[in-house]
């Protein structure tokens, strides 16, 4: 097939699927995350309380968030946050936004690092965050992730 034709393929695929509406299953898609500043969105509302974590034991039922924590990141981005402590490391680096279970609203794809310093218990965990509406925290969902290991040593 030559470049012309390839292109008059591609283009009648493209077609075919809009017109059995195959495209329109991701306008579909319902988001209550935050276009942009996720990492610092993160921080005030996903709550911990959702995963096993060594902030467990040290947090009260009220708090349920990093923030809610007093904890302040030392970097964030549009798909990392770590709080780099003397004692302790913490990390959410985001790995995907999609509609990963299937559910008809956003979900994120996570991995989280829970590492004390001068010590050697690691521990990292592949997370799905969704978060079901606008007036709700974001919650760790049991489900398998690509791209992160999880484990802990």
């Amino acid at each position: 097939m030559n470049g012309l034709s390839m292109h008059l393929f591609r283009s009648t695929l493209l077609i075919a699927a809009l017109c059995t509406g195959a495209g329109a299953a991701a306008a579909d898609v319902k988001s209550y995350f935050p276009v942009r500043d996720l990492g610092r969105f993160l921080v005030a509302n996903f709550d911990v309380a959702s995963i096993r974590s060594s902030l467990g034991p040290r947090r009260s039922p009220a708090q349920r968030t990093f923030a809610s924590l007093g904890e302040l990141p030392t970097k964030v981005s549009e798909d990392l946050v770590e709080f780099d402590r003397p004692d302790w490391y913490y990390a959410i680096r985001i790995l995907r936004r999609a509609d990963i279970n299937n559910d008809g609203i956003e979900d994120l794809e996570v991995c989280f690092i829970d590492q004390p310093r001068g010590a050697t218990y690691h521990s990292q965990q592949a997370l799905l965050i969704t978060r079901y509406s606008d007036s709700s925290l974001a919650v760790a969902l049991k489900f398998e992730v690509d791209g992160c290991e999880t484990f802990a040593r």
